[in-house]
């Protein structure tokens, strides 16, 4: 027998709990789709809704975020609130380290992956630079740039939990700091300077942001910039 849960704690469209502190947007979420529904009393939940799953789809999502997605993200430390003002100073901060991934125009062999870290240069050391070279040599530039690179590539070129919000500052900031005409076309080739940055300085400037949030070293932080990606579109839309 299905026990009588208190309607106040459960969805009005699933029937499944809510979480114990669910976030304004959230409340907001679901009442804007109360508003939209009509009521379908059920035994397991007296206030159940029933609309078009259109009206209701982006509270469900959200509530499962909120059920599964947060507890996960609290309990690996990811930031439940960046201060996203601060972000464009903290990034021209990096604006050297950055610089000196762009001006490296030094030729990199191949096995370059078998070389210590020491002996290479800024760009050498890219994770991003070198998985880039990695896909062009084994798919072409072409395919690695284009719609289907680009699709495939998401989760790669987003910046961790930052989301799409911290995605919009950190391109525009960096294109404040290294204008597209300010770029030397033959030393990135065959990237554009906007697939450079996008593909190159966004991630590497997204790890440089979580080393400082969670005091990580490089490897965890790329780690954490690859598993908390789906999360940051989720809390910072």
């Amino acid at each position: 027998i299905d026990r009588i849960l208190d309607p106040s704690t459960v969805c009005p469209y699933c029937d499944e709990p809510l979480p114990r502190n669910p976030t304004p947007q959230l409340m907001n979420l679901l009442s804007a789709a109360k508003r939209k529904s009509y009521p379908d009393p059920r035994p397991r939940n007296s206030r159940g809704l029933k609309a078009p799953l259109g009206i209701y789809i982006a509270s469900c999502q959200r509530h499962h975020f909120e059920t599964h997605s947060l507890p996960e993200a609290m309990e690996k430390g990811w930031p439940q609130s960046i201060d996203f003002k601060k972000v464009p100073k903290r990034i021209e901060r990096m604006r050297g380290a950055l610089e000196a991934i762009i001006s490296d125009c030094r030729i990199h062999n191949d096995n370059e992956d078998y070389v210590d870290d020491d002996a290479k240069g800024p760009r050498a050391r890219s994770d991003f630079w070198r998985e880039i070279k990695k896909q062009i040599k084994k798919q072409g530039s072409r395919t690695v740039t284009g719609v289907k690179g680009q699709f495939t590539s998401f989760e790669k070129t987003q910046p961790g939990y930052y989301g799409e919000l911290g995605l919009l500052i950190i391109h525009q900031t960096l294109y404040n700091l290294f204008p597209l005409s300010s770029f030397e076309p033959s030393s990135i080739a065959p990237l554009t300077p906007a697939e450079f940055i996008q593909l190159v300085l966004i991630p590497e400037t997204a790890v440089g942001l979580i080393m400082q949030d969670l005091c990580l070293d490089r490897d965890d932080a790329i780690v954490t910039l690859r598993e908390s990606s789906q999360y940051g579109v989720a809390m910072f839309p």
